[in-house]
């Protein structure tokens, strides 16, 4: 049975440990490759649905995350969208946990580095954050990182609060369809990650799963200029909920949950 690498010609193909031929977006060697559906062969030095793959027949991924949030918050205010009137708050302190009373910045940071060495391990080497903390940095700054890098992802980490300690559950930010800063085949893309990211994380958290809260008042997701969605892990106003995202086997399952989201977004398989 054949597994592994094989070399016909000049074209490289890949059999499985059960012997069947890949085809499709994979993981192969802590790379993600694509193999053509009807021959097998793995594409190399041309673009696949607008992803660039090397000549060793490799796409490098660009992700961004944003850990929400900082000890030191950005004052003033800027503009909700590009060439907009409304201005809004450059950052907010965030909420804090109920029964922990950890802050939501350092859930996000502890969330989001965690998820940077997953998503490295797992082939998205060029994973970046917006900021390590320690110091302001508004929405706009964090999203001209990701605008900057041209990010193939953008994911702002974020916990919920509410007024109600019994409010539970995850869900993700969208931009709308009719979003006057956003086109139409962005506003796809986005649609597509944050529903692959919410889909993702309660499979593997078992948080209940709320909604895809579509919505034009978040200036980070306005100003994205690629796939960009906002994750809320859970809600630090719900005890149990509290401690259960404090807790570093969750944390874990927490982790894991977003990095399936990306690998589905991609279309990755294992």
């Amino acid at each position: 049975m054949l597994t592994g690498w094989r070399k016909v010609g000049k074209y490289y193909y890949y059999f499985g440990t059960d012997g069947a031929i890949r085809h499709g977006w994979q993981r192969v060697n802590g790379r993600m490759r694509f193999f053509y559906k009807k021959s097998g062969a793995m594409a190399v030095d041309r673009e696949i649905s607008g992803r660039p793959v090397n000549s060793h027949g490799a796409w490098l991924a660009v992700i961004v995350l944003d850990p929400g949030h900082s000890s030191v918050v950005a004052g003033g205010s800027e503009p909700l969208g590009p060439g907009s009137s409304t201005m809004k708050a450059k950052d907010t302190s965030g909420t804090q946990g109920v029964a922990t009373g950890v802050e939501e910045y350092k859930l996000n940071m502890d969330i989001a580095k965690a998820l940077q060495t997953e998503l490295k391990k797992r082939g998205y080497y060029r994973t970046f954050l917006t900021h390590t903390g320690g110091r302001a940095i508004s929405c706009i700054e964090r999203t001209q990182v990701a605008n900057n890098k041209n990010a193939d992802a953008y994911i702002r980490i974020h916990a919920n609060g509410s007024s109600s300690q019994s409010a539970n559950g995850a869900l993700t930010i969208c931009t709308t369809s009719n979003s006057p800063w956003v086109g139409n085949s962005l506003y796809t893309k986005n649609k597509k990650l944050a529903q692959c990211v919410l889909d993702s994380y309660v499979q593997a958290t078992g948080i209940r799963k709320e909604y895809i809260w579509y919505t034009d008042e978040m200036t980070g997701n306005n100003w994205s200029q690629v796939p960009c969605t906002l994750l809320e892990m859970g809600y630090m106003s719900n005890p149990a909920e509290d401690r259960k995202m404090q807790d570093p086997a969750f944390q874990k399952k927490m982790v894991q949950g977003i990095a399936n989201g990306v690998d589905r977004y991609f279309n990755i398989a294992a």
